[in-house]
This record gives C-alpha cells, sequence and structure tokens, in this order.
C-alpha cells in the first residue's frame, strides 16, 4: 500500500458492506502471511479457523458473524505469531557469537 491516505478515502466512500469485506479479505491475507512466515522458518504452525469464519461467506450475514468471523482471524494471527516469536527465539538461541 503505497499511499494510506488515498486508500483511506477509497475505504471511507465505499458502503459498510464492502468495508466489511474488505477487512475480512485483508484479515485473509495477514493469516496467508503469518502462515508463510512461520513456514519460511520450519516453524510448526496451522491456520486455525473455526466455522465463523465462513459465516461471511454467505450475503445475508449479521454484525454478530461479521465480529465473530473477526475474531477467529484474529486468533489465528495472533497463534502463527506466537509460533513464529517462538521458532525465531530457539533459532537465535542456539547461534554461537
Amino acid at each position: 500500500m503505497d499511499n494510506l491516505d488515498e486508500y483511506m478515502k477509497y475505504f471511507k466512500e465505499q458502503s459498510l458492506k464492502t468495508k466489511q469485506e474488505i477487512i475480512i479479505d485483508e484479515l485473509k491475507m495477514l493469516t496467508l502471511i503469518t502462515n508463510k512466515m512461520c513456514n519460511e522458518l520450519e516453524a510448526e504452525n496451522e491456520i486455525l479457523l473455526n466455522k465463523e469464519a465462513n459465516d461471511v461467506n454467505v450475503a445475508d450475514y449479521t454484525e454478530d458473524d461479521f465480529a465473530e468471523a473477526i475474531i477467529s482471524y484474529i486468533c489465528s494471527i495472533k497463534n502463527s505469531l506466537s509460533d513464529f516469536t517462538e521458532k525465531l527465539t530457539d533459532i537465535s538461541s542456539n547461534i554461537d557469537i
């Protein structure tokens, strides 16, 4: 994202439903990025998503469905970052300086 101000201008002009779709897409991307980070370090990690993450894949999802999906993605991202950090700590502790 080269220019956050321009992106935010675009984002603000969208409908609430479109904003929610953008947020879910961004969380999906972060989930994949953090999982890939773990894979690069060969850290044991899997994407942890429950059924609530899929509740927003229907046209008539509710605000509760949206909030539950967000929490599901956030928990998965936190899990991947934790696994990544743990592996990075293990690697750095085995480096002789």
